[in-house]
């Protein structure tokens, strides 16, 4: 865990927030629990292949389509799960140190860190202002509901968080084209690794209009 709590501060995505379990410190709202601190994988404890469709729309037209995967392998006195990833390709790929007797599912991670280096890559903005507003956005202002989605024939509980980090960012002029930019996180324990969905969604500027932009993962299928 102590290498998990790492990985989560390197990307300072949780940086100085109540994980630390300090008794005066504030306690993290349900969004953050949900995202960071749920034990996503409790209902996959043996070795398995993680595998997520990646795909990019623009103004709902195809775009870029790529994949993610986590391992799951027995680690450290055969327990399981230690954890890799590999998170898409090329220019979009972000690696992260693989994390022993993971709980938490590293996918959100991946996912938040490159929307991170995209938007630094595409605003020329700080990573760390980016992360800062993802992390404080989801103490303050997420949102949690409860729903269902559809997995393996059945109808199952799931809670979606939502989130849109920069509406009131003060610097919110320099990256105007991108601000309005909405994450959900759609999650279920009765999905493998816990994560059924996540996306950034780039809403249309007009009424019923097709999103400008929509990049989205979902878990496809899994192997023993």
């Amino acid at each position: 865990m102590r290498r998990w709590r790492l990985i989560l501060l390197a990307t300072a995505l949780l940086a100085g927030r109540a994980l630390a379990q300090a008794p005066s410190a504030a306690q993290p709202s349900e969004a953050e629990r949900l995202v960071f601190l749920h034990d996503h994988l409790a209902a996959s404890r043996q070795p398995q292949v993680l595998r997520y469709r990646y795909v990019e729309e623009q103004q709902g037209k195809a775009g870029a389509r790529d994949r993610a995967v986590l391992t799951l392998a027995a680690g450290a006195g055969k327990r399981c799960c230690d954890v890799h990833g590999e998170y898409l390709s090329g220019a979009s790929a972000i690696d992260l140190p693989d994390i022993p007797d993971a709980h938490a599912n590293p996918l959100l991670l991946y996912f938040l860190e490159g929307e991170v280096r995209r938007l630094q890559r595409t605003t020329q903005g700080q990573a760390a202002h980016f992360r800062r507003q993802i992390r404080q956005s989801l103490a303050d202002t997420a949102t949690v509901t409860e729903g269902s989605i559809r997995w393996a024939g059945a109808t199952v509980a799931a809670r979606t968080v939502r989130v849109s980090p920069f509406l009131d960012d003060p610097y919110r002029a320099r990256f105007s084209a991108q601000a309005t930019t909405e994450y959900a996180f759609v999650l279920s324990d009765a999905v493998p690794g816990g994560v059924y969905q996540v996306s950034a969604t780039l809403p249309a500027t007009t009424a019923g209009g097709a999103p400008l932009a929509r990049r989205t993962l979902t878990i496809e299928e899994t192997k023993p």
